[in-house]
């Protein structure tokens, strides 16, 4: 089968539906699939299309692809049995225009959750352009063939707004995390520094902890802030943007992972962790996603609430670790690409049929 995958969002950028994406790929191939990746990255030894792009403004991390006609061209050449979007952007758009004419079958992943990104970015109305984005990508993926939440909440989310989907969780290939009972004296926050990501009440908490050592790792808006506690407080330590291999060796170090967002469509990060043996302390919005289960393979606290994590990491500490740890290995293994690259499999089968019976 040729599939034609299309992101704004793709590797070198560090993000999980990017680390989702490369692993899917890769074993769509492994299986004898041929896989081109629409993107704003080129590679063509790696069979992935790069659309001329510029910086996101409202998020520099990312960028923003320029539509040229030549995409089409190149889909033509390619000529996808399938088409599978994953943001409903330029990429996606294209992606859905050209299986239109084609008659082509185009399904989509919902993964970004535009409705709490309102204090992620500082840019003037930053809430009305994000409900302009939210709205398009609703009216993007209600004409599609189908749709794929990843997890429950993403789902219900959807139906609020007239979309029908499936869920279909994301998976990762877990063979390069490294499971590792015994743990560092730190703690792990590794994820995009914005607030929604729950960054700045992970600096206040590791503030009122000076006993205990918190290490920082990744990029984004709030490089700054993070930058000022680091300064400021022995016990934070900021790495910035760290590889896969740096970020497969923190998280089997890492005593827990403490990432309290309210933005997970999924939690690949969470899944990568506890594929290490390491627990997680995420917010209670992510509790309904079903990856993590309470005082079983983590914890959960209140959104924007250090006192809350505070009070839960002091609990953590009086339990046995590694039995958290081991419960957390265990849980992952439901969440590998393969399991999804089974699933996917099936339903772009049962699409190209329904395309083929009119």
């Amino acid at each position: 089968m040729k599939i034609a995958l299309f992101s704004d969002t793709y590797y070198p950028i560090p993000d999980g539906v990017s680390k989702h994406l490369v692993d899917y790929k890769k074993e769509l191939e492994r299986r004898g699939h041929i896989v081109r990746v629409y993107t704003v990255f080129k590679d063509e030894q790696s069979n992935v299309y790069g659309l001329p792009s510029v910086k996101f403004p409202l998020y520099k991390e990312y960028r923003m692809a320029l539509p040229v006609y030549d995409l089409y061209r190149d889909l033509e050449k390619f000529k996808p049995d399938v088409c599978h979007i994953h943001t409903p952007f330029v990429l996606g758009t294209m992606g859905y225009r050209f299986s239109r004419k084609r008659n082509i079958p185009v399904i989509g992943t919902y993964h970004t959750d535009f409705v709490n990104m309102d204090n992620t970015i500082d840019f003037p109305f930053v809430k009305s352009l994000l409900n302009l984005g939210f709205q398009y990508n609703m009216h993007l993926y209600r004409k599609i063939d189908a749709v794929i939440s990843p997890s429950e909440p993403m789902y219900r989310q959807l139906e609020n707004y007239g979309v029908e989907s499936e869920v279909i969780h994301v998976g990762i290939d877990l063979k390069p995390f490294k499971y590792r009972q015994v743990k560092d004296e730190f703690y792990l926050f590794l994820g995009r520094l914005t607030y929604d990501k729950g960054i700045l009440s992970v600096l206040e908490a590791a503030r009122r902890m000076p006993d205990k050592h918190f290490i920082i790792a990744g990029i984004g808006p709030m490089k700054n802030d993070v930058e000022e506690y680091a300064a400021k407080y022995d016990n934070i330590k900021y790495l910035g943007y760290v590889s896969e291999e740096e970020k497969i060796d923190l998280l089997s170090r890492a005593k827990i992972l403490v990432l309290p967002s309210r933005a997970e469509t999924f939690g690949v990060v969470y899944v990568e962790s506890m594929a290490s043996g390491t627990p997680v302390i995420a917010s209670t919005e992510s509790r309904e996603i079903g990856i993590l289960k309470e005082n079983y393979n983590g914890w959960f606290v209140k959104f924007d609430d250090p006192e809350s994590i505070v009070e839960k990491l002091n609990f953590a500490e009086r339990q046995d670790l590694k039995k958290f740890g081991e419960n957390a290995y265990n849980s992952s293994r439901d969440y590998s690409v393969e399991s999804t690259a089974d699933i996917l499999m099936k339903r772009y089968g049962e699409l190209i049929e329904d395309r083929k019976r009119g």
